[in-house]
């Protein structure tokens, strides 16, 4: 038997159930009663339908639940922002963050951004280590850096 026809039997890393059950459980944290928003305003900022909306915050063994397609899950993603898909991606050990437009900030100011980030993680590691309080000053510090990055990358 050939190498690529034993690689059609193996088992996606994440199962369709799972991803699905994920995709839900994220929205179920921000929709709906108490939460950020409601069905119908999540509907009227992303142009997703109240009744996919709806399929989609059902348990996926119910015969109710409906997967949203693709569009309608990146308009979803796209409206909500990226705490939403980072709590979705999780399950993928990923993460999301908004990617700003290139023309958002001036190359110069950038170049200030990211060397304002490392000396303040140099400044933090000169005693040879993070402590926790370390760590939490520079979260902030680490998701602009990342967002930094990814402006340059795209």
């Amino acid at each position: 038997m050939s190498e690529a026809t034993k690689s059609a039997n193996n088992a996606p890393l994440v199962s369709r159930t799972a991803a699905r059950g994920a995709f839900g459980d994220a929205l179920r944290l921000y929709v709906g009663r108490g939460r950020r928003y409601t069905v119908k305003q999540l509907s009227n900022g992303s142009g997703v339908a109240d009744r996919v909306i709806e399929c989609a915050l059902c348990d996926p063994e119910s015969h109710d639940y409906r997967q949203p397609d693709m569009g309608a899950q990146l308009s979803l993603i796209q409206f909500i922002g990226p705490e939403f898909t980072t709590e979705w991606l999780k399950m993928a050990g990923q993460g999301a963050f908004w990617l700003p437009d290139l023309d958002d900030t001036p190359p110069g100011e950038m170049a200030a951004d990211l060397s304002d980030g490392a000396a303040a993680v140099v400044r933090r590691a000169l005693d040879g280590e993070l402590c926790p309080e370390d760590r939490r000053q520079l979260r902030p510090v680490g998701r602009r850096l990342i967002s930094l990055g990814a402006q340059l990358a795209a």
